[in-house]
């Protein structure tokens, strides 16, 4: 019963409507790449340890009267290597057009004590640094293949194995990340997400969403993001990661953050009244200028 949440049809009328797990397709494209980028990355390192260890495997394959290649062995690492890096590329760019039209459940903690927002913005970082070291080690096999020991029986450096093992642990915790995402916090996972509110199989059924497009999910943002916080670093006031102004060499720096960042102000809130700067009905500790107003309230409106 529960398979015709997923059965499901987005309506493709315009072929940018969301579905009912918040996606322009049925199912997500990035966790079934990710399996492809996991197993051909571990193909390639088992293939790679058996030719890599011929020799203290020669008593197993006498035993056993057979007398394999080791060099078919190696090709067999290089090409799955090949196709990981390859298949990585999509990957990634899935999961990144998929991250953007998450909305990360608030309050929701992972088994590792994350929040979802944590959780999600830590699986994509990892997620480019996966695919970065994919990269880095397949040019470093592709060097060790054709050029630096391509006339050595052994094509791989220990060296090379045992970056690639430390590789293979991180990627495994990447992979744990994402099965929270989608398990724990139902992330792109309608039914998960139900399931662990013990809704009914007859609530499922009647499961309804409201309407949107890729355009407006990614253009509205979710009310479980936090808002960009006031910062100052050396001379400079940043409003989350957008430079607003530069400080005046006299302004009160810890007051003005104070104010700031005391609660989710407006544009409107900000105004000249005389000689001095308003936020709300008090002064800010800067320049009554035309030009600060404008950045403050710049900053908010860019930004929310």
């Amino acid at each position: 019963m529960i398979w015709s949440l997923f059965a499901t049809s987005p309506d493709w009328s315009s072929g940018l409507d969301l579905g009912l797990n918040g996606l322009p397709y049925t199912l997500p494209v990035h966790p079934n790449l990710v399996h492809f980028t996991i197993g051909l990355f571990s193909i390639a390192l088992i293939f790679d340890v058996i030719a890599t260890s011929h020799g203290l495997l020669r008593p197993i394959y006498d035993g056993l009267k057979i007398n394999p290649d080791r060099s078919a062995y190696y090709d067999l690492g290089w090409w799955n290597l090949l196709a990981a890096a390859l298949i990585t590329f999509v990957t990634v760019a899935f999961g990144f057009f998929e991250m953007l039209l998450a909305e990360p459940p608030a309050g929701a903690v992972s088994p590792w004590g994350l929040p979802a927002l944590e959780t999600m913005y830590l699986h994509g970082v990892g997620g480019v640094f996966s695919l970065f070291m994919i990269v880095l080690l397949t040019v470093w096999r592709g060097l060790e293949r054709y050029r630096w020991r391509s006339r050595q029986r052994a094509q791989v450096s220990l060296r090379y194995v045992a970056v690639s093992l430390l590789v293979l642990g991180f990627i495994s915790i990447q992979a744990e990340m994402g099965a929270q995402l989608g398990g724990t916090f139902g992330l792109h996972n309608t039914a998960a997400l139900h399931i662990s509110e013990q809704q009914s199989v007859a609530e499922l059924q009647t499961l309804t969403i409201p309407a949107r497009t890729v355009g407006q999910a990614i253009s509205t943002p979710t009310t479980n993001y936090p808002l960009p916080r006031w910062e100052i670093q050396g001379d400079r006031l940043y409003y989350g990661v957008a430079e607003v102004l530069t400080l005046p060499a006299n302004a009160d720096r810890a007051a003005l953050l104070t104010q700031l960042n005391e609660r989710n102000w407006s544009a409107d809130d900000f105004a000249i009244a005389g000689n001095q700067l308003l936020l709300g009905d008090r002064p800010l500790p800067l320049a009554a200028s035309s030009y600060h107003l404008y950045r403050l309230q710049a900053a908010l409106l860019s930004l929310r």
